[in-house]
């Protein structure tokens, strides 16, 4: 065996045994090695595993935190479904695309939407609103649909002191195939008149307007005439629908054309192309053409009675003009008859 300064070279000493301090069990020293080495493995896979437990540790944490913080706000983030149509929730956007606005109570008690400044509403029960604020609170127009006195019939008021179109002129209220019913009003109806909105065609008192003259005598041709509506006679019965009084369109159209007018010329008369709207399934709506049974177009003739009267008394006033002239020259006559024979 070879030396190397003293010590022996080479010298295999993995099968001699050796017994820990306080030990019973002895091991040899190439078992005692890897011991060694196996508990150095495994103090680095437990760091290895104990710094990726501290990092899932800190993860979960900051997710807790976070649900935590979104829990504590889920009234301010998020929209629970139970709040959806209920007091005090939000509003529900169908998938039609329809909007409800649900009551919490049974005569409806006056469900509202608020547009503007303020937000206390007008109304009781059995009322539905719709609030357009102004400056203030208090200050305030709205559309009402009331049933005030439990009919079927619901009533609708504006509370304001103007209802007007966009522009001048450009509001109907109604249209010829489907008019309102009945207007009820404090005051007549104010017409624009002003002479710097009108065009003169002619006089009708003027003799020498021709077809002045010929639209007196057209009109004067008209009879007047008693009638009965047809939808009161549909929804009353003949005994109890009740007699008005007036012309028939397709008569003063008859009259106008005689007299070798167009009286499509003349606003006193008007027809106008009905045409139907019915919804569809998805609650879209459709226009069509009124026809009758050979596919012909229908229309509907009305007539402007304040236009009628003027030509009415236009003609009234030419014939009591002629009567005082004739009567005025058989005065003058007579005057001058009994003058001679005195």
């Amino acid at each position: 065996m070879s030396t190397t300064y003293g010590a022996p070279t080479g010298l295999d000493l993995s099968a001699c045994s050796v017994t820990a301090t306080g030990g019973t069990t002895s091991q040899t020293l190439a078992d005692l090695g890897k011991a060694v080495g196996d508990n150095a493995t495994a103090v680095a896979t437990a760091n290895t595993n104990a710094s990726t437990a501290n990092t899932t540790a800190q993860a979960a944490q900051s997710d807790a935190t976070a649900a935590k913080n979104a829990v504590a706000n889920l009234g301010n983030t998020y929209v629970p479904v139970s709040s959806v149509g209920a007091a005090g929730g939000v509003v529900q956007i169908e998938t039609d695309g329809s909007v409800v606005i649900p009551s919490n109570s049974a005569n409806n008690n006056a469900p509202y939407i608020n547009f503007g400044y303020g937000s206390n509403v007008i109304g009781a029960g059995n009322s539905a609103i719709i609030n357009y604020n102004g400056s203030s609170a208090s200050a305030k127009d709205y559309l009402n649909w009331i049933n005030p006195d439990g009919s079927k019939s619901f009533g609708r008021y504006l509370d304001g002191t103007v209802l007007t179109g966009r522009s001048s002129g450009s509001l109907n209220i109604g249209v010829a195939a489907q008019p309102i019913n009945t207007v009820y009003a404090q005051n007549a109806t104010v017409v624009t008149s002003d002479a710097t909105t009108k065009t003169i065609a002619g006089r009708l008192t003027d003799t020498s307007y021709a077809d002045g003259q010929k639209l007196i005598a057209a009109l004067a041709t008209v009879k007047p005439t008693v009638y009965q509506l047809n939808t009161s006679i549909s929804e009353k019965g003949a005994a109890n629908a009740r007699y008005h009084v007036g012309y028939i369109a397709q008569d003063i159209e008859a009259a106008i054309t005689a007299a070798g007018l167009d009286p499509s010329k003349f606003a006193l008369w008007t027809k106008t192309a009905i045409f139907t709207v019915t919804q569809n399934e998805d609650k879209s709506f459709t226009q069509a053409q009124s026809v009758d049974a050979s596919g012909k177009q229908q229309y509907i003739q009305m007539l402007r009675y304040e236009e009628i009267f003027p030509v009415i008394l236009a003609g009234l006033t030419l014939q009591v003009s002629d009567l005082v002239s004739r009567v005025t020259v058989m005065e003058n006559a007579s005057k001058t008859t009994t003058g001679g024979a005195a």
